[in-house]
């Protein structure tokens, strides 16, 4: 009920943002015949009218006001707003390229008289001249009678005029040889400066803030994209909202345009052309990467190769010719709008925030349709994007809180699990090492994760005799720890034959097989009897066992053949004997430690290794291992990035 409660309230800003913006332009004469009069309902100090209607249209005629006093008679009274070329009321249909002059009369109150008002002038295509009552007022770019002899240009600007007579004269000087459409194609704003620069200075907030809110979001997904480089969503939605942030301000208000007014006029409006098309191709592959399997290949090719088509063409042709591609490009957006509200609604209508998801895109499909009629002229609206937009961004961000908070909730139930898997291993490894006289064992156990695949153990039979297994499960993390529970499992009803180190490994290996996914796994097993001087070894292709001469201080390597456990059904093992010496040191570990690599990518490797324990041999047993992971760590320049599990164990025989 909440969603439904969200949805609705989004609606109705919606619909109040529209209703606000328009409140003020409502309600006010049309002008007929080339004549506004104002008389009969005087001009409210807070009405922003449109001077819409008819004007005076004089086709490829650039006629000074002074030259309004012959009688000239126009060609036609020309809808206002809309384009030359897009009026169907006329018997001559007037080309898009061309030059023409609009004039309206304005016929105020007499309580007007004295007053200063003000017009907010839109941009037009694609150059213009305002005189008010002769004077110049406004202008862009340089009006001409011809391609060679005019300069495009398209910024709103605010002009302002005193009301020093009952009649205002308006005449507008335009030329258009660079688009698909002349003439005035937005109302021109008249009232007092207070109101209308609110309403400029609102407009002007809706797109800085739906651009710093799109800019917040592209960094967010950098930021996600850098730290989980393997989830492409986050990188194509970025830039989503870097070419759409770029498109809000070159559009409507054109903010670039203003404040990067260097550029050459065409470049402007090659950069809005392809801000669409980026943005349709960018969000294609945002919707690829979130729902792979709900989006088909053949049309995620076809929308691609169809806007990159177009983004070339754009950037290659005349701008007169890309202005013409406009129709193609708006029923590509549409068709491919279309189905991505398919997708979207087939991929998420399971999902717990499909109302806010949903609604979100309509919204902002809505809007995306207004645009195109309107500028279309096929409906008298307004532009609606950016609100769109906004609604958009608001909806995106309650649908991600949403599953912000989905995720902690399920990050908490995976850290209760992980709580209890890691109690589970720290029962399966043993809490101290075994110690007698003749034998002192210390062991050392650094996961990757908070638990992992490495696994030891030990079977004593007497304090002159104990067995020891050290096992690496490929991977790391909880799949890992399962399977060396299961390891733990096999070992541990191998007592009977602790004594033989080949039989255990065999019989591990009968218990494991077809049970670990054939999930490789390394163990090595050794049998020390102190009473005898002597230590068996059996490997299933672990890391060799060293020993550390008591006498001699040098490290030795003990070749020990033998194949993993787990994936062939049968293993053959050989036993490997090894006399001992008082003071020598048994040392097994995990590959943890000697694949450690550093910032150039190098191994620290089994030399390294050799050379650590052989430098420390005069410290103890527990410094000795101290001494080897500090190396070990300080190698990877990282300690809190270890990439696989750590295990160590050393057995001293006194």
């Amino acid at each position: 009920m909440y969603k439904k409660n969200i949805f609705i309230f989004i609606l109705f800003i919606f619909v109040a943002c529209i209703s606000w913006n328009q409140s003020n332009t409502f309600n006010n004469p049309i002008a007929v015949n080339g004549i506004l009069d104002l008389r009969s309902q005087g001009e409210s100090i807070h009405q922003v009218l449109a001077l819409d209607g008819e004007w005076e249209f004089y086709w490829n005629s650039l006629i000074e006001p002074s030259q309004f006093a012959k009688d000239i008679k126009p060609h036609a009274y020309i809808k206002v707003p809309g384009a030359w070329n897009k009026q169907k009321n006329f018997k001559n249909v007037f080309p898009a390229f061309g030059y023409a002059t609009y004039r309206l009369r304005i016929i105020h109150d007499a309580r007007d008289m004295g007053n200063i008002k003000t017009l907010m002038m839109p941009y037009v295509h694609s150059a213009y001249t305002l005189r008010v009552n002769g004077k110049i007022t406004s202008r862009n770019g340089r009006v001409g009678t011809s391609n060679s002899t005019m300069t495009p240009f398209q910024l709103p600007l605010i002009a302002q005029f005193i009301v020093d007579s009952p009649t205002t004269e308006l005449v507008l000087h335009i030329s258009n040889f660079q688009q698909r459409t002349g003439g005035i194609l937005r109302s021109i704003k008249y009232g007092n400066y207070d109101i209308i620069i609110k309403q400029y200075e609102l407009k002007i907030f809706i797109t800085l803030f739906v651009t710093a809110a799109l800019l917040v979001i592209l960094l967010y997904h950098i930021g996600l994209f850098i730290f989980n480089k393997g989830y492409t969503p986050n990188l194509y939605f970025a830039f989503y909202c870097a070419v759409i942030g770029l498109r809000l301000l070159l559009i409507d208000e054109k903010l670039f345009v203003k404040y990067v007014s260097s550029l050459p006029w065409d470049m402007y409006l090659r950069m809005e052309y392809c801000t669409i098309l980026l943005g349709i191709l960018s969000f294609a592959q945002f919707i690829n990467g979130l729902y792979p399997k709900n989006i088909n290949r053949k049309v995620l090719y076809a929308i691609n190769i169809y806007f990159a088509f177009f983004i070339l063409f754009v950037c290659s042709v005349p701008i007169s010719i890309v202005s013409f591609s406009l129709h193609f490009i708006q029923i590509g957006l549409l068709l491919s709008s279309v189905y991505f509200i398919y997708v979207l609604i087939k991929a998420t209508s399971k999902q717990s925030n499909f109302i806010i998801y949903i609604g979100g895109y309509i919204i902002l499909f809505l809007t995306l349709v207004n645009d195109i009629l309107y500028s279309q002229q096929l409906l008298n609206s307004m532009y609606l994007f950016e609100i769109g937009l906004l609604l958009f961004v608001f909806t995106q961000s309650l649908a991600t809180l949403e599953e912000s908070i989905n995720i902690q909730n399920r990050l908490t139930a995976i850290n209760s699990e992980l709580a209890i898997a890691r109690s589970i291993q720290n029962r399966i490894l043993p809490e101290t090492a075994p110690s007698t006289p003749s034998l002192h064992v210390e062991m050392c156990y650094i996961p990757m994760e908070e638990i992992g695949g490495d696994f030891y153990h030990f079977h004593e039979f007497d304090p002159e005799r104990i067995g020891i297994i050290i096992a690496d499960v490929t991977g790391h993390g909880i799949p890992a720890s399962l399977f060396a529970s299961t390891v733990n499992i096999a070992y541990s009803l191998q007592l009977q034959y602790a004594d033989n180190p080949a039989v255990l490994l065999s019989n591990m290996n009968s218990i494991l097989y077809g049970k670990t996914g054939k999930q490789p796994i390394t163990a090595l097993y050794a049998y020390i009897d102190a009473s005898q001087k002597m230590v068996k070894f059996s490997r299933a292709g672990h890391p060799l066992p060293l020993i550390l001469q008591g006498n001699t201080h040098k490290v030795i390597e003990i070749p020990v053949p033998g194949n993993i456990l787990g994936v062939f059904e049968s293993i053959k093992n050989d036993v490997v004997t090894y006399t001992l010496q008082p003071d020598d040191r048994i040392i097994l570990y995990t590959d943890g430690i000697i694949e450690l690599r550093n910032s150039k990518k190098q191994l620290f490797g089994i030399e390294r290794l050799i050379s650590c324990i052989e430098k420390n041999h005069h410290k103890t047993t527990r410094e000795l291992i101290d001494s080897i992971i500090d190396t070990a760590l300080n190698w990877r320049g990282r300690k809190n990035k270890i990439t696989d599990d750590i295990t160590l164990v050393i057995v001293e025989i006194k």
